[in-house]
């Protein structure tokens, strides 16, 4: 442990602005008291740990993430004074950071900020120039240091002012520090603090749109296991996608009410509405295609076993539009959640079985009435099916209802039908043909997968008319 005195000598400026900056109050901050209440207990406690870490020219974020992350760890293993643990504190200073990189420290701290919280412990980031603002007081910089550095302590009760604004931190705060506000009375604490914790509890409004929207849950929920730069990329794209998949579920549930009330009209548009979303998820992979087969290699290891073939929402999309598998419904079991709503989607009615239902009633063509999907397309039923789609397109009758069906349910499929050779382009193009994950053969499996046509008869009639 670097004594006070020590570290004084090369960066005098530093001890001053510890002493002077966040020991003493500010009037600038409308309230009395310490700028930071940890700086002057640690420092008469003699709990101030000061170091100081050397960074080469060709030094980066990747590097200041795993410089502070690596100090994380040291935090937990310095032998503090008995008794006086829970106000140390580690200070470490940066030497060599170029001016222009400072803001670099941001990022850093933001990369490592959860895995300090998670071990029960905040970092803070402090250079000359830093433009965060005070909790209390916007106008006031508070991380204006002379020198570039970060702070490691432990969590304390104030911290909700830093915590309250994710909820996966704030659940680490709550987990200490929770029982502070229900058994010591809330009118005992900052009022500042029980604002805040309420808020974060969900039991205050933030805003109309943050509320309606979740954003504060949607923007916590990203979790990559690296710092390369391409995870964070390939992670919301991912998470995108799944939101997608739940959307164009929920519109192909739509469809299917729609068809058996009668409300044909109501189905087109429906069907309109999922063709734009496979567009949007097909635009999806332009943003994964500028991953470079080194960007991509960097974090894949990190994936493990994790596959998208073991999406449970993209299989309950897909066999909702018609695309039933058992032998993709079999991944699924065990799985608590995923397996009843995924075995629940193969055997319930899908889009194309109740079009079909449909079509079969209204050119008198009707057989009974089963899953369409579990007959053969062989069958003398797939045949009737066949021949009446062809008849409503050898009619040329654009006005016709169910024309406009048939249509409707084609630009679904053709959009279907991108969506799986984009990602089999994707797949290739950044991995080649190598394994994929989750037990697949990657590109080649893709590749088979992009050859099935849903709402197949639909396909065949254009080859007769």
């Amino acid at each position: 442990m670097f004594s006070e005195k020590i570290i004084s000598q090369e960066f005098p400026e530093v001890v001053e602005w510890f002493r002077e900056h966040l020991e003493s109050s500010s009037e600038s901050m409308d309230r009395s008291g310490a700028v930071c209440p940890f700086a002057g207990p640690a420092r008469n406690a003699e709990t101030l740990d000061f170091r100081v870490a050397e960074v080469a020219d060709r030094d980066g974020l990747s590097e200041l993430a795993a410089l502070m992350e690596e100090n994380v760890e040291e935090f937990q293993k310095i032998d503090w004074p008995a008794g006086k643990e829970s106000i140390g504190a580690l200070v470490v200073v940066i030497r060599g950071l170029p001016e222009n990189q400072h803001f670099l420290l941001d990022d850093a701290q933001g990369a490592v900020k959860d895995i300090a919280v998670r071990k029960g412990l905040m970092i803070g980031q402090f250079y000359p120039d830093c433009p965060d603002s005070s909790a209390r007081n916007s106008n006031f910089q508070v991380s204006q240091a002379p020198e570039p550095l970060f702070v490691i302590r432990r969590m304390a009760f104030h911290d909700i002012l830093f915590l309250h604004d994710n909820p996966r931190l704030f659940a680490e705060y709550e987990r200490r520090f929770g029982h502070y506000y229900t058994e010591h009375g809330e009118r005992n604490i900052d009022p500042r603090f029980v604002e805040l914790y309420h808020t974060a509890r969900g039991d205050f409004s933030k805003s109309p749109y943050i509320d309606y929207q979740s954003i504060d849950t949607l923007l916590s929920l990203q979790f990559p296991n690296t710092r390369a730069p391409a995870e964070m990329t390939f992670y919301v794209i991912g998470q995108v996608k799944e939101m997608l998949f739940k959307l164009i579920y929920k519109e192909a549930r739509s469809v299917r009410a729609r068809i058996v009330e009668n409300r044909v009209e109501d189905a087109i548009v429906h069907l309109g509405r999922i063709k734009q979303e496979f567009d949007t998820l097909s635009s999806t992979w332009n943003v994964v295609d500028t991953l470079s087969p080194a960007d991509f290699a960097e974090f894949r290891d990190q994936l493990g076993e994790a596959s998208g073939i073991d999406s449970y929402m993209f299989r309950m999309m897909e066999f909702m539009l018609g695309k039933k598998s058992e032998e993709m419904a079999e991944r699924h079991s065990g799985i608590a959640g995923a397996e009843e709503n995924v075995r629940r989607a193969l055997r319930e009615s899908s889009v194309y079985d109740v079009a079909v239902e449909l079509l079969l009633d209204r050119t008198g063509s009707a057989v009974e009435k089963q899953n369409y999907q579990d007959v053969p397309h062989d069958s003398s039923v797939s045949e009737k099916v066949l021949g009446a789609w062809t008849s409503v397109y050898r009619q040329r009758d654009r006005s016709d209802q169910l024309f406009r069906l048939a249509e409707s349910l084609m630009d679904v499929a053709e959009a279907y039908g991108r969506w799986c050779c984009q990602h089999m382009l994707t797949v290739e193009r950044i991995i080649g043909c190598k394994t994929g994950t989750g037990g697949t053969t990657g590109a080649h499996w893709l590749r088979s997968s992009a050859n099935h046509r849903i709402f197949p008869e639909l396909w065949q009639a254009r080859t007769l008319v």
